[in-house]
């Protein structure tokens, strides 16, 4: 039987109201008190119906059951029969969960659960960056200059044109280099069994591990063949100017910059730790701190990262991540496959490149720069 929705109730009484309406004006009262019945009726059941669509819209929603990464990698507990040396696969990151905690039946005497490697406090630069997919190294084309701006036409005298003004937007080619990444951690063959072993593993120590380097690229990268870092990205703006540690006047004036010259407003300003803790302790004359340790900067929100060599002012849009071939590898192997095996380890990769499109949205300040008091 179909459910009947609280809109088409509302539509029928409003249908049976006019057929009220058209019945009184023909003077057919006997008809126009039985459609009367009839809405009256409609009435109580529409409250009925709007009640229960209201619990059902308010009642929570069931959880949903997401995976994690490493789950995605070996599959389900229940169909864990353990892996094999030479075990291959690859899954999309997506979100991580915690491993879940399993009771069984009889308490165990000894625990060999590996502790978990806590996952990073501070948020990083990549984080702020939209990913999208590539086959490989992208070749782009990146903003250059603009050279000239339109101007007042003088029109035509005597039969002669003025001279128009001249507008030259030039662009220049640019390849976003590919550049894999890789980390092992070695294991023991009665770790090939443990289901709760290998979530840790691969969920933290490899996953945070390959976080990590990765962001640490994406800051200072300078390989010809690799990814090149923001810091070594041929224009992008950069703050030299001497602030004898005023790091938050600096962040304004670098906010100017990316304005005036990017033509794009900041989305975003990372700081070094050492810089947000410096931010955090500014004090008035009369010693109260002054910012209560925000985490807005000039209407920014402020990336605190452990790999940032000073300040960066940025439009996140400007710039992306590419994931070449999708996710991550594990694969579970010798370290060194030779005549006499080994090192047993769990190895797991990502090829990743940066991408940045418009370079002058960028600006980017080094700490002993700004501590510069001339």
């Amino acid at each position: 039987m179909a459910v009947i929705t609280s809109k088409q109730l509302w539509q029928e009484r409003n249908r049976l109201a006019e057929e009220q309406r058209i019945a009184a004006d023909s003077g057919d009262k006997d008809k126009a008190l039985v459609i009367q019945g009839h809405i009256e009726q409609l009435d109580v059941t529409l409250e009925h119906v709007i009640d229960m669509e209201d619990a059902l819209r308010n009642a929570p929603k069931p959880k949903p059951q997401n995976t994690s990464f490493a789950e995605r990698i070996f599959g389900a507990r229940d169909e864990f029969h353990g892996v094999e040396i030479g075990f291959k696969n690859s899954a999309e990151v997506g979100p991580r969960n915690d491993a879940t905690v399993v009771t069984v039946g009889a308490p165990t005497e000894i625990e060999l659960e590996l502790p978990a490697k806590p996952e990073s406090p501070f948020q990083t630069f990549a984080d702020t960056l939209l990913e999208a997919p590539a086959a490989g190294s992208v070749s782009y084309k990146q903003r250059s200059t603009q050279t000239g701006s339109p101007d007042t036409w003088g029109g035509v005298t005597s039969g002669n044109s003025a001279t128009k003004s001249r507008v030259l937007y030039s662009y220049k080619d640019a390849v976003a280099n590919k550049e894999t990444i890789a980390g092992y951690v070695p294991i023991s063959k009665e770790s090939l069994r443990d289901y709760d072993e290998l979530m840790d593993v691969t969920n933290h120590d490899l996953l945070l591990d390959l976080d990590m380097k990765t962001n640490s690229k994406y800051w200072t990268g300078d390989s010809s063949t690799g990814i090149v870092g923001i810091t070594n990205v041929t224009g992008i703006q950069t703050f030299e100017t001497a602030m004898g540690g005023n790091y938050y006047e600096a962040i304004r004036k670098m906010r100017t910059l990316v304005m005036k010259n990017g033509l794009c407003i900041p989305t975003h300003v990372a700081v070094s730790p050492e810089i947000k803790e410096a931010i955090d302790l500014y004090k008035t004359a009369t010693g109260l701190y002054q910012t209560l340790g925000t985490n807005i900067y000039w209407g920014m929100p402020v990336v605190e990262d452990p790999d940032c060599p000073g300040i960066l002012v940025y439009d996140s849009f400007a710039a992306r991540r590419r994931a070449i071939h999708g996710g991550v590898s594990v694969e579970i192997g010798y370290y060194n496959d030779q005549f006499i095996k080994n090192e047993l380890s769990i190895l797991a990769e990502w090829t990743k490149a940066l991408q940045v499109r418009r370079p002058d949205g960028f600006c980017y300040a080094e700490k002993t720069d700004l501590d510069k008091t001339e």
